[in-house]
């Protein structure tokens, strides 16, 4: 098979495994003005913080990276997490903002979740337990 004929059927394929609200501008408007008005006309400022939560949270693993491999020494990659991890903190409050849930109630749920899976202190043996 071709290099183009290759990649052809590869796009038909990406685009049969689509879901068409994905694919079709029209279709996802309702969808948006349903969501947009549960988050009380906070659709856009919630899609702009979780897309920069992810950025920023990249660019905290770049840091890392760039520790870890290319030789950036530690003082300076402590400044850069600093800074990169207050990004990540202004990303965090702009979505509990956008939800309307304190982030307080964010570190509560996160404290109980961690409570049930590790009760006893970390264990490994949940890592090995199946869909850990």
């Amino acid at each position: 098979m071709e290099t183009k004929e290759y990649f052809e059927n590869y796009t038909k394929f990406i685009d049969s495994v689509t879901a068409d609200i994905s694919k079709h501008d029209e279709m996802f408007l309702p969808h948006f003005e349903s969501l947009s008005a549960k988050l009380n006309g906070n659709f856009t400022r919630l899609d702009n913080a979780i897309t920069g939560l992810v950025g920023e949270s990249g660019e905290v693993l770049d840091v890392w990276k760039k520790t870890k491999y290319h030789g950036l020494e530690f003082e300076e990659a402590k400044e850069r997490f600093i800074k990169e991890l207050g990004d990540v903190c202004w990303y965090l409050f702009q979505t509990a903002y956008a939800l309307g849930v304190p982030v307080n109630e964010i570190i509560d749920a996160n404290i109980e979740k961690l409570k049930k899976r590790h009760a006893n202190g970390f264990s490994s043996e949940y890592m090995h337990k199946k869909g850990a």
